[in-house]
């Protein structure tokens, strides 16, 4: 399965396949262990074509990146738009991220890989991502939180450290799924694991800690 549809966007086929195979690359081999010629076998395609492409390897890393995390800022969290009340927004946020860290692990072992550079790269793009948004989504969110605040749907709360803590939780399983299925067969809870279940059941947990752990009400 590809991580997302670049199709719809600029790209075609091969750039696609380019595309997805220096992420699998990046990820195994890390920025310095990685190969041009290493990526175009993993794609089928000849290394002139990757060239040709994408001209060189800092150029692919740094448009993989920027897919990334244009995907991940605008695409999913994105999806948290128009949500009025709290409870839809977190609820939003916290569905969105786990469906497509679930689906797609790679992305956040792809970032942990560029954040363990330094993240000069991310960083740089992510600036460029938010600075094109007309109210950046990281705004949104504070927004929402002191909204909520103020109208005493929540008990006030450090937008920042909640947001990180949140963020952590949704991103955890996709970092950590062979630690978290190791643990579970050897203490006999996941002797029979329905992944896509555990995924549920990872939303509702991760909503139900962090609504009512800071005072959210419970629907009427």
């Amino acid at each position: 399965m590809a991580l997302f549809d670049w199709k719809d966007s600029r790209l075609g086929e091969k750039e696609t396949k380019i595309l997805e195979a220096a992420m699998d690359e990046f990820i195994a081999e890390g920025w310095n262990g990685a190969r041009m010629q290493s990526i175009a076998d993993r794609a089928g395609l000849k290394k002139s074509l990757v060239h040709y492409y994408f001209r060189s390897k800092e150029k692919l890393y740094r448009e993989t990146v920027w897919r990334v995390m244009e995907y991940f800022f605008t695409t999913v969290l994105g999806q948290t738009e128009g949500k009025e009340n709290f409870e839809d927004f977190l609820r939003s946020f916290i569905n969105s991220v786990v469906d497509a860290t679930g689906l797609n692990p790679r992305i956040p072992l792809f970032l942990m890989q560029e954040l363990s550079r330094g993240g000069e790269v991310v960083c740089s793009i992510l600036h460029d991502i938010l600075s094109l948004q007309e109210i950046p989504v990281t705004t949104v969110m504070r927004i929402h939180i002191a909204r909520a605040i103020e109208k005493g749907e929540i008990r006030p709360v450090d937008p920042i450290q909640f947001i990180l803590s949140l963020l952590g939780a949704c991103l955890y399983f996709a970092m950590a799924e062979p630690i978290i299925r190791e643990i579970g067969k050897r203490e006999g809870f996941l002797d029979q694991f329905d992944r896509q279940a555990f995924l549920e059941q990872r939303k509702e947990a991760v909503f139900n800690q962090f609504y009512y752990g800071i005072g959210g009400k419970r629907s009427e």
